[in-house]
Order: structure tokens, then sequence, then C-alpha cells
């Protein structure tokens, strides 16, 4: 099996909106559980549990987890709506995932949609991207809003819900691209994004053992067949490179 160069950097980031994150020592056992978990590089995955949001931390844990944001993960979260635009305007070149509270979101997201749906669009087929995530107490209080933007939006209220979502279309986002790389023969980089798929969509699966579906396994298939199919293509044009070096040096 070829290894896989995990020193480059995937192109997704995860924005996350929230007045909570105004104190950037609280919801540290969630920013490391949003920011390993997505990450297609890391090879561990943090659980949650009821407990996360008062953990206590040492100030060891502190200073080790305030790198999470803009550092080791791609999770940048942000307590106001000026900080979080700048962000998008930054990063329009990126794949961006999108969580906010439903009370930020009522008011962003017309804002990111007037100015960046070029962003949650894919430029190909420009199909819309469900990876506006609001993520609140009461879903019944965001639905009168949010259907404006039903194209683009889904709403939790449960964190290990929307992690495993979010897991999973990372997960999508990447099959997807792997599959075009494939198309235009970029076959490095399409085993790349394939295999960053297949640990994602492990994770997913892990994750969410106790409702696995049938579906999971169906997908989980087609990934490695795909990868497969593309480790032979390379075998391949690897023999018929030996082959034509041996030939002009005869």
């Amino acid at each position: 099996m070829p290894q896989i160069d995990d020193s480059e950097k995937p192109v997704h980031m995860i924005f996350w909106l929230d007045q909570a994150f105004r104190n950037p020592n609280r919801y540290l056992r969630i920013k490391e559980a949003f920011g390993s978990n997505t990450d297609p590089r890391c090879e561990t995955w943090t659980i949650l549990n009821e407990f996360d949001y008062n953990l206590a931390l040492t100030d060891s844990d502190v200073e080790k987890m305030l790198a999470l944001d803009g550092g080791q993960f791609f999770l940048r979260t942000f307590s106001t709506t000026e900080e979080c635009l700048d962000a998008f305007k930054d990063n329009q070149d990126k794949r961006i995932f999108f969580i906010t509270s439903g009370s930020m979101g009522r008011h962003i997201v017309p804002l990111i949609m007037k100015q960046y749906r070029h962003v949650f669009t894919d430029q190909i087929t420009n199909d819309p991207y469900s990876s506006v995530y609001v993520y609140c107490c009461s879903i019944e209080n965001q639905i009168a809003w949010a259907l404006t933007y039903s194209d683009y939006i889904q709403i939790f209220n449960f964190d290990q819900t929307l992690l495993r979502r979010l897991i999973r279309d990372i997960a999508e986002y990447y099959i997807v691209s792997g599959k075009r790389a494939y198309q235009y023969q970029e076959l490095k980089r399409a085993l790349q994004l394939l295999h960053w798929a297949k640990r994602l969509w492990k994770r997913y699966s892990e994750l969410s053992n106790r409702y696995r579906s049938s579906y999971q396994n169906i997908r989980e298939s087609q990934i490695n067949k795909l990868i497969e199919e593309i480790e032979s293509e390379r075998r391949e044009e690897s023999g018929d490179d030996d082959a034509a070096c041996v030939e002009s040096c005869d």
C-alpha cells in the first residue's frame, strides 16, 4: 500500500461562531473534539460526554489546547459577527464548514449568503453545500428564519449528533474531490483525498456505532473499491514506465 503524505494540509476549515467563545479558556474539550475528529490526518479521536462543557482543566491542559484556534487543527472560533465575516473574506478559497448558534445565525447567515454564497456552492455543478450548521437549544425557534436558506442549513440541538454529521459531510467532500482528481488522472492526489475520506468515514462509523446502517457499509466498500482501482492503475503505469526504460536501454 502506498504511503500517504499527511504533511500536506487539507483545504477545508471549520468556522464556529458563538458568544460563548468570548472566554478563550472555555469549552476547550469541545474545541479539541471538533478539531481533532474532523482532521483527516489525525490518527486518534476524541469522545464527547456530558461533563465536557464544565470540565476542570489544569494549567498545562489549557496551554496545550489554546493552540487549537488557528493552530494544530482547522477549527477557528469567533465570538463576534465582524471577526467571523473577516475570516470568510480571507478564506474564500477554502471549503468552509460553518457552525453558528441560533441567535447569531439568524443575523450572520443572511450576510454570508449575500457576500459569500459561492463558498457554499459547488463551483462545478453549482449545487448548494448543506454545510451551515445551526447549533441551538430549540430547533423549532430557528425554523422561521432558516427556511429561507434550507438548501444550505442543517439544525442540531445535540453536540454529538452535530459532530457525527460534520465528520460525515467532510468525508463526503473528500470523496467527491478524490473522484474528480481521478477523472483528471491526478492519481497521487486522488489517493490522498480518498484515504483521508476513508479515515473520516471510519471515524464517523465508530462514533455512530449504535446507529450504524447498511449505507455506511456500502459507502466504505465504495471508497475501498475506488482506492483499489487507482492503486491498480498506478501499478500499471509504473510497469509501463519500467518496460519503456528496458526497451530504451536495449
